[in-house]
This record gives structure tokens, C-alpha cells and sequence, in this order.
């Protein structure tokens, strides 16, 4: 029985629903909801469904994003302000809503409004809060840029899948706080994996917090796949293989890492080119792919971890 079997329950029979990812178990959720509390889960803000619906639409069009923008008036500022950022430059100043959907482009704007409308998911006055959030960032990032060269077509929706593969996390940091820093003391000393770490201190890990949120907020099977196997070794290439990837290498280079995060980056520097060649690419090929995406990072970064 693999991982997902043993977490979530038998899987279904070979057939048109083979992917399907089972429903979490009873026992699972009420272990979950005993710990972080009954509002441990809350019903998805209504602006970040919208986004999320949006993004996740191949079928939506500009004007459906300009309503969704032009209905929150801190959204509709911060689209003009990165319209009319550097890394937009079109010579010529975007000045309405209609300008800025059309200078940014509905591709980029699906992954913008997703970071915008999603970073308040789970919210925390603990500083490391910034640092999982930043993390996540990378990985979407990191992500998306994979996905060009091993799922061609799929790289909004793998941005997605990077923001979301790790929200059990900031659930776990914002209803533990502190408690929940005892295992991010585990990976500073032994720089062994956040599932291990949590496995020692409580009686589910993140994943399983994770895939608790995404049935309630009724994600896809695609995103909860994610959500599941990021961690979990992979050798065929789908979204949460393409995902795992951009989380090792994120760690390897230590994006979003706190003090005390040597251990932990060389092992992860150390996995990643395994599964480089996991999935077709030449192991050789690591150090350019990791600077790749370092570059992505500090060019795009600002867009998706500034101010609002």
C-alpha cells in the first residue's frame, strides 16, 4: 500500500476516476479538528474563491477579471501599481483597469490575483509566517518555469499548485503558534524533512492538514494530488512531481529559509538532482536550473510579496 493509500484510504479501481484522490478519513479530520480547533478550517474568503475560480477556468475571459478587480478597490490599485512596475514596462502608463489586464495579460494575471488574493489565507503575527509564505512564492514560481519544459500548457495551473502545496503549514503555525516551532527546531538540529519533524511533536503532519482544507474548500482532485505527493517520490511526470521538484530545489537554495536551515539545505541540494533525473532531466543540468530559478525569484518576487 503507497503513501496516499495509507493516508487517505483504499484508492478507487482502475477506471475513468483512477486519479480521483479519496476523501481524508473521519478519524484524520477529528484528530486534525481536536488539535487546531472546529475553526481550524474556515469557510474560503469570498474574494480569494473568486480568484481561485478564475484562475482555474481556461474559458475565462478579460472582462470577467476586470469585474473581479474593479469590485475591491484595494485589489483594483495594486493591479494599475504592477501594471506600471518595472517589470511591465511598456513605455506607455497603464491607467485604468482595462489598460492594466491588458499590459499584465490574463496568464500572469491569474497567478498575481491567486498570490494576491490567497497570502491572507491563514494569517500570523509570528515572523515565521513570512518565511512559509515566502517559501510558497518560490515554489509557484519555481513551478511555473518547470512546468514550460515538462507540462507545456499547464503553467498557471502549476503555479497554483506551488502557492497551495503547503498551506497545512500556515493553518499548523496560526492555530499552534509556538508549538508548532518546536518542529522547525527538529529540522534546524537533524535537518530532516517538515513531515518527519511534525510526525514527533503531533499526530498528523501538514500534508494531512492540507488535504482536511482543500476537500472542505472543495479543490480539484489535481491540487489536493499535489497536496499529497509533493514529498513523496515520484518517477512519472504530472503536477505534483513537477511541484516536488520545485520544492527541493527551492530549499536547496535556501529560498525563504530562517537561521538554522544549513542541515536541512544540503540534504535537499543533495536530493534534488535524484530527481532531476526522476523525471527525465540530466542531473548535470541542476546548478543552470537552480539559477534559473533564483533569477525568476528576485526578478518576480516583488511582485508577488509587495505591499498591497
Amino acid at each position: 500500500m503507497g503513501f496516499l493509500d495509507k493516508l487517505l484510504g483504499t484508492r478507487p479501481k482502475a477506471s475513468s476516476g483512477a486519479n480521483k484522490v479519496s476523501e481524508i478519513s473521519v478519524s484524520i479530520e477529528k484528530s486534525i479538528l481536536g488539535v487546531l480547533g472546529s475553526r481550524a478550517v474556515p469557510p474560503m474568503p469570498g474574494a480569494a474563491q473568486r480568484a481561485f475560480q478564475l484562475s482555474t477556468n481556461p474559458t475565462a475571459e478579460a472582462r470577467d477579471f476586470i469585474e473581479v478587480i474593479e469590485s475591491d478597490e484595494a485589489l483594483s490599485a495594486r493591479v494599475v501599481r504592477i501594471a506600471n512596475s518595472v517589470y511591465f514596462d511598456r513605455g506607455k502608463k497603464a491607467q485604468t483597469i482595462e489598460d492594466s489586464v491588458l499590459v499584465i495579460g490574463l496568464n500572469e494575471l491569474r497567478c498575481l490575483l491567486n498570490a494576491t488574493s490567497l497570502s491572507e489565507l491563514y494569517p500570523s503575527n509570528h515572523p515565521f509566517r513570512t518565511t512559509l509564505w515566502t517559501h510558497d512564492i518560490a515554489v509557484a514560481l519555481a513551478s511555473k518555469l518547470l512546468a514550460r519544459r515538462l507540462l507545456p500548457g499547464q503553467e498557471d495551473l502549476a503555479f497554483l499548485g506551488g502557492l497551495m502545496h503547503d498551506i497545512g503549514k500556515l493553518a499548523m503555525l496560526q492555530r499552534l503558534g509556538n508549538d508548532y516551532m518546536k518542529a522547525i527546531c527538529v529540522i534546524q538540529d537533524e535537518g530532516c524533512d517538515f513531515v518527519t519533524a511534525e510526525e514527533q511533536s503531533f499526530p498528523f503532519t501538514h500534508i494531512e492538514v492540507g488535504l482536511l482544507i482543500a476537500q472542505r474548500w472543495k479543490f480539484d482532485d489535481t491540487i489536493k494530488r499535489v497536496i499529497a505527493d509533493h514529498h513523496h517520490a515520484q518517477t512519472t511526470v504530472q503536477l505534483s512531481s513537477v511541484v516536488g521538484l520545485a520544492d527541493t530545489m527551492c530549499h536547496s537554495l535556501g529560498i525563504g529559509h530562517s537561521p538554522g536551515f544549513a542541515r536541512f539545505q544540503a540534504n535537499n541540494t543533495e536530493k534534488a538532482p535524484k530527481q532531476l533525473a526522476d523525471l527525465g532531466i540530466d542531473p548535470s543540468e541542476y546548478k543552470n536550473i537552480a539559477a534559473d530559478i533564483q533569477k525568476s525569484f528576485e526578478f518576480e518576487r516583488d511582485l508577488y510579496l509587495g505591499k498591497k
